[in-house]
């Protein structure tokens, strides 16, 4: 039987959520001339603030596959939390689930439910790419690894009553020729039909916010506790600049990029092809992409590696090009904890003066932090709250966590420190580690309480009005100062959220939780006071 309706879901899990500003900010919003704000909360009611690339994408190469054999199919986009598929009674012949480890969970009960009305189910992503035997017992089949050499073969599999177990489409060798996510399709969302039965409504816009753009794909640094270089391969692989430039035309001219949306580079490292064990830092492709997005008009966030601010002139070039915020991995401002990153020749100071260079150039930062790493103690956390307090734009502090297929998580599974495998709490913000130099109650505690602190609404207005009062000059991306403060509010709104969603062992579960449950967080408790 052919394949006629396919569904490419996502279940959300703890961290994605919608951005859900207080009472009191939205109702001042008007008054502080952040019209905005109000505007894109009440467009963007039931969608969440970043919205999964994934989904469109693996539309545009199934239109592009289809296209190419001459076969229409009706595609439909889904991003629920898991409680809003329930009774659904999935009219569609395929659900293509896109699965992280913290939300697999959710999403091997929603994809059960779905064969159990006859739906044939795929999984991929980064977990089923890293731990196919289980998800192969919730899916029909698993895809491991990249999509485009393998999506045709298997719709062709299932058209055909074929199919394989596993599609394993490995990294490849070039980024050209990649099709434009199918952003146009918007998201579906299922509506309350009669009785308790749930169906689906009419298409909605799905980047409320911020719009992901693909660059580039790997990275040769291979950090122990990143999974990028697993999924994506040592090897650094460029779309060709003109491809992206041509594609950000054609979303501007679809409507899906306004003056509403920032657009979200996904690549890792943005500023430079880099490989830290062998001092090579190369900004060639960087340069010659901030040249072609210069006059495209866009505003643009980006991640990319700290050492950037050594270099002004690139700085400058990436502000004049659109950029306004730059997430950089700090990690830690332990003198003991960036020696055994290998950062040794990083210090806090070193960091200050590169965020400042970007400062300079009207570029807030998300600086993120790793705490619970080994030879963090007690000391660790007064440090990094004072750095934060003085540097930090956007603070995404997380705790250590080990993903499957990490050198990290086989590391910490030789030495049986790792307290429990409920992937749902493999969100960055709970301790499922046991630390070395603290017990596990401790860091949790300290962590609740370091993170009490630096989103506090208090510390969140004062960061953004820090951004706000600087900048607004000549080559810098956001000039007005209304602007400014929202592109520094809502981040740090939303990783307040995230922060706090399940937080700790208290049991309460957040809006947007949709993996974690009562249980799961009565076991975690369990097992803290087991390792502690």
């Amino acid at each position: 039987m052919k394949l006629k309706k396919i569904a490419i879901v996502r279940v959300r899990g703890s961290q994605d959520v919608e951005f859900a500003p207080s009472a009191l900010v939205t109702a001042l919003s008007p008054v502080l001339g952040l019209s905005r704000i109000g505007r894109l909360v009440k467009a963007g009611k039931g969608r969440t603030y970043m919205p999964a690339m994934a989904l469109p994408y693996i539309a545009a190469l199934c239109g592009k596959a289809d296209a190419a054999r001459g076969i229409r199919r009706e595609y439909i986009l889904v991003d629920e939390p898991e409680a809003g598929f329930s009774g659904w009674n999935w009219d569609v012949d395929m659900a293509m689930f896109t699965v992280s480890t913290s939300n697999a969970p959710a999403t091997f009960r929603v994809a059960d439910r779905a064969r159990h009305f006859g739906v044939k189910v795929v999984m991929g992503g980064i977990h089923p790419s890293v731990m196919p035997e289980e998800c192969l017992a919730h899916a029909d089949s698993v895809a491991r690894g990249e999509a485009e050499t393998i999506l045709g073969r298997m719709l062709d599999d299932y058209d055909s009553g074929t199919p394989a177990p596993i599609y394993d489409g490995g990294h490849g060798t070039t980024l050209e020729g990649l099709p434009v996510p199918a952003w146009e399709l918007g998201v579906t969302p299922l509506v309350k039909g009669p009785g308790r039965t749930r169906r689906t409504g009419k298409a909605v816009p799905y980047a409320q916010w911020v719009v992901p753009v693909q660059t580039s794909r790997g990275c040769r640094n291979a950090c122990a506790f990143c999974s990028t270089t697993r999924f994506q391969g040592a090897a650094r692989r460029h779309r060709p600049v003109a491809e992206i430039a041509d594609e950000i035309r054609t979303l501007k001219a679809n409507g899906v990029i306004g003056p509403d949306q920032t657009v979200f580079f996904t690549d890792n490292n943005i500023v430079s092809d880099s490989d830290h064990r062998n001092g090579i830092r190369d900004t060639r492709y960087a340069r010659s992409l901030f040249l072609a997005l210069k006059p495209l008009g866009i505003t643009w966030v980006g991640q990319g590696e700290i050492t950037v601010g050594q270099d002004p002139g690139l700085v400058a070039m990436m502000a004049e090009s659109g950029c306004h915020t730059l997430l950089v991995g700090l990690e830690t401002v332990s003198p003991a904890g960036l020696g055994r990153l290998g950062k040794a020749s990083m210090k806090s100071d070193t960091y200050a003066r590169s965020l400042e260079v970007l400062h300079d150039h009207g570029i807030s930062n998300i600086g993120c932090f790793i705490m619970g790493l080994d030879g963090h103690g007690p000391e660790t956390f007064q440090p990094t709250l004072d750095f934060i307090e003085r540097h930090v734009d956007i603070p995404q502090v997380s705790v250590l966590t080990p993903y499957p297929g990490t050198p990290l998580f086989y590391q910490l599974h030789r030495d049986e420190r790792i307290l429990c495998d409920d992937w749902s709490l493999y969100d960055i913000t709970h301790v499922v580690i046991k630390p070395d130099r603290l017990n596990a109650l401790d860091l949790e505690t300290a962590y609740s309480r370091m993170i009490s602190q630096i989103y506090s609404p208090l510390a969140i207005v004062r960061r953004a009005a820090r951004y706000a009062r600087a900048g607004g000059r000549d080559g810098h991306a956001l000039k007005r100062a209304g602007a400014r403060f929202t592109s520094v509010l809502a981040p740090n709104i939303v990783y307040r959220t995230l922060s706090t969603t399940g937080r700790g062992l208290s049991g309460q579960i957040f809006r947007g939780l949709g993996a974690t449950g009562k249980n799961a967080v009565s076991d975690h408790a369990s097992a803290f006071q087991a390792a502690s």
